[in-house]
């Protein structure tokens, strides 16, 4: 069941990202909280998650703006490697009830508020606090994006160059991410099938994702996805406190 869980969830998290520039690892993560704690599943979702986002980023290198993006890249990492170094003083069930609250959190955004919330001309500090918000997400639940996403759509030049950035930071969030959380312990061999499986079907994923996004709107892809989302985080939020 965790393989197919997890293969289905990766397959979606691929199509989704083209569609979105994000949401790959939201996908991915409400699957991997269903087998693995809260240490793991993160760890997990980060390696799969790399094999999509280093193909995506290769394809978009030439729009790729170092220049806009190398200092949020750098506060994203700082923070997100600063919560991770914390999460082994954490209380899991509270981190697995706080997850369940964060998708609630993510998805009601997402439905009902993020068409009205737009930047306007946005400075170094909108980046740094989306930057800093963005990698404590990132190093809590490896899902950074949402807040990334309002700053970069803002700041790029086109949507080419907006992909190119997004998918650059998650490239290089995720591989220093997945080091750290390597060294900490949280990523064992036993785990190579699962992450080998979910990478294949990410970048399947991928493939399909490419093509529909020159037929199907983003927008609706986002409402479905987070629908579920929504119900999935309800659903883990009442079964953490009912234990």
């Amino acid at each position: 069941m965790a393989y197919l869980m997890m293969g289905l969830a990766s397959l979606v998290g691929g199509i989704i990202q083209p569609l979105t520039g994000f949401g790959a690892a939201v996908i991915m993560m409400v699957a991997a909280s269903a087998f693995y704690d809260m240490t793991i599943a993160p760890t997990l979702v980060a390696l799969i998650c790399m094999a999509q986002s280093s193909t995506m980023s290769w394809m978009y290198r030439r729009r790729i703006d170092l220049r806009q993006i190398a200092l949020p890249i750098g506060l994203y990492t700082v923070c997100s490697l600063v919560i991770i170094n914390l999460l082994g003083r954490f209380d899991l069930h509270v981190l697995t009830a706080l997850f369940g609250a964060f998708l609630i959190a993510l998805a009601a955004y997402f439905l009902f508020f993020a068409k009205r919330v737009r930047m306007e001309q946005p400075g170094l500090a909108a980046g740094l606090l989306c930057s800093a918000f963005s990698g404590c997400c990132a190093g809590a639940f490896t899902i950074g994006g949402p807040m990334m996403a309002l700053y970069f759509v803002a700041i790029a030049r086109d949507k080419e160059t907006y992909v190119g950035n997004m998918q650059f930071l998650f490239f290089t969030t995720n591989l220093i991410n997945f080091a750290m959380r390597a060294v900490r312990g949280y990523f064992s061999a036993e785990l190579l099938p699962m992450a080998l499986l979910g990478m294949v079907c990410v970048l399947a994923g991928l493939w399909i994702g490419l093509r529909l996004s020159r037929r199907m709107s983003g927008d609706v892809a986002r409402q479905v996805v987070y629908i579920g989302v929504g119900v999935s985080g309800l659903v883990t939020l009442v079964q953490e406190l009912l234990k």
